[in-house]
């Protein structure tokens, strides 16, 4: 397996955690270190271990299911740090019924042992042009 594939592996295994709305699977995928950072779309800048899995565990308590379409992911590996940049489709539903957005997510993975864990989960919604508009680039 090359270096971009367990990247991409670990990578699926941070949206199957993600879909799971299952807190322990979401520690499983993150290193565990107070440095990780996520910033969820419209929220601040979380930092450290925490902050970071509690706003995992508000998102979980408030969903009742989540479903992503990955689209075209972008690698990069350096050493024992990699990056995957990706468009992330997403489909929710919660109390206020279903929700389809779309967001671009940029996830840094740490090499640790023999596994790639999450450091940087970065999430922006893209945003839609209005009708007869082309999108923002």
């Amino acid at each position: 397996m090359t270096e971009q594939e367990a990247v991409l592996d670990a990578n699926r295994a941070f949206y199957r955690a993600f879909e799971s709305l299952d807190i322990e699977q979401m520690e499983k995928v993150w290193l565990k270190e107070p440095t990780i950072i996520c910033i969820h779309p419209g929220w601040r800048r979380l930092v450290g271990w925490g902050p970071v899995m509690e706003s995992w565990e508000r998102i979980f308590e408030a969903t009742f299911e989540m479903r992503f379409e990955l689209v075209e992911p972008a690698v990069l590996v350096g050493g024992d740090l990699a990056v995957v940049v990706v468009q992330e489709n997403l489909t929710q539903k919660s109390a206020d019924g279903i929700m389809r957005t779309q967001v671009l997510a940029t996830n840094v993975y740490r090499r640790s042992g023999s596994g790639w864990y999450m450091v940087v989960h970065h999430g922006s919604p893209i945003a839609v042009a209005g009708s007869g508009e082309p999108p923002l680039q």
